[in-house]
C-alpha cells in the first residue's frame, strides 16, 4: 500500500478503497504563482539616488495583485504599466501578505537610463526539482513534492507545469550541509499544476505514458499505517526508479494537512552511501508498506 496524501479524495471519511499508480519519477516544476517582491533597492537617477518605496508598506514576500486597479500576474504586466506612464508619480498597489489584502502606494521614478521603475526586485516564476508521489489512473490527477513550493496557497486553471527530469549527479549530504540531486529538465511540459499548498503540488498529467509507473496499488488508510519496514521509490541516476529500504519509526494521528504524521529512517546501505540520507530533489518520493 502507498502512504500518499490524496488532495482530492477524503479517503478515511468515505471509507472506500482508492488505487493510484505510485510515482518515483524525477520531475522539474515551474510554478507561476503571480508577482512577488524579493527585494528593494535605491534607484540611481541623473541627480543622485531616490528611494521610491520609502513611504510604502511593502515587504519582501508580498504578492503584487494590482497596480492602479489593473490586475497583474506576470512581470510583463508591471513593465507594461510602467512603460505607459508619461511622468513620475504615486501608484496605488494592491498587495497580498499571507492572508491579508492591503493597499499601499509606491512612487514610479525614472532612472538615469530613462526607464520607469518602482525600485523593487520581483519574480513571477519558481523553479524546482522534485518527485512524483502518485497518479490517479482514471483522472490523471497527480500529487508531488510533499511540501509547498512557496508559502502561499495558490490554485488556478494553469499556474504552472511539470516536465520530465534526468538525474545527472548527486551531492551527498554532510553534517550541516544538505545534499541534492543535480538534474537536467526537458523543456516540453508533461503536466499542468493546478494547486500548491503545504502538503504538495497537485495537477493533471497529459499522458500516463510519460511516467514509469503502470500498476495501481491501494492507498493506505491512516489506521493501516504501522511502525516497521517499508520501501521508498526514487531516482538517483538518469530516470531509473529504484526501491530503497526505510523503517517507519513513528505514526501519529493526523489531519489531512499534517505532513509530519509519519516519521521514517533510511536503512538502505546503498542509499545512505550515495546520498547520506534524504536529499533535496527526493521530496515527494512515495513510501510503500505491505
Amino acid at each position: 500500500m502507498i502512504l500518499a496524501i490524496i488532495s482530492t479524495v477524503n479517503v478515511e471519511a468515505r471509507n472506500v478503497e482508492i488505487y493510484v499508480i505510485p510515482g518515483g519519477d524525477s520531475i522539474g516544476l515551474q510554478l507561476r504563482p503571480g508577482v512577488y517582491i524579493t527585494g528593494k533597492y535605491d534607484v540611481k537617477m541623473v541627480n543622485g539616488e531616490v528611494t521610491p518605496w520609502k513611504s510604502s508598506d511593502l515587504e519582501v514576500g508580498d504578492k503584487i495583485v494590482a497596480i492602479n486597479d489593473i490586475e497583474v500576474s506576470r512581470i510583463a504586466d508591471i513593465q507594461k504599466i510602467l512603460s505607459s506612464l508619461k511622468e513620475e508619480g504615486e501608484l496605488t498597489l494592491k498587495i497580498k501578505r499571507k492572508t491579508q489584502i492591503l493597499m499601499t502606494t509606491c512612487r514610479a521614478v525614472r532612472d538615469k537610463s530613462g526607464k520607469m521603475t518602482l525600485g523593487l526586485y520581483v519574480k513571477d516564476e519558481v523553479l524546482g526539482i522534485g518527485t512524483v508521489t502518485y497518479i490517479e489512473p482514471e483522472t490523471k490527477k497527480f500529487g508531488a513534492l510533499g511540501h509547498a513550493m512557496i508559502s502561499d496557497e495558490v490554485s488556478g486553471s494553469n499556474i504552472g507545469t511539470i516536465s520530465t527530469s534526468s538525474v545527472r549527479g548527486i551531492r551527498k549530504s554532510l553534517p550541516g550541509i544538505p545534499g541534492e540531486k543535480h538534474a537536467t529538465l526537458n523543456n516540453n511540459p508533461v503536466g499542468t499544476i493546478l494547486k500548491n499548498n503545504e502538503i504538495g503540488v497537485f495537477g493533471i498529467v497529459h499522458d500516463l505514458g510519460d511516467f514509469s509507473g503502470s500498476q495501481a496499488i491501494k492507498v493506505a488508510l491512516p489506521n493501516e499505517v504501522h511502525v516497521g519496514k517499508a520501501e521508498l521509490l526514487t531516482v538517483l541516476g538518469s530516470n531509473k526508479i529504484e526501491s530503497f529500504s526505510v523503517e517507519i519509526v513513528e505514526v501519529k494521528p493526523q489531519s489531512s494537512k499534517d505532513i509530519k504524521g509519519i516519521k521514517f529512517e533510511v536503512t538502505d546501505k546503498e542509499l545512505l552511501e550515495k546520498t547520506g540520507g534524504i536529499i533535496q530533489g527526493m521530496s515527494g518520493s512515495p513510501v510503500i508498506q505491505d
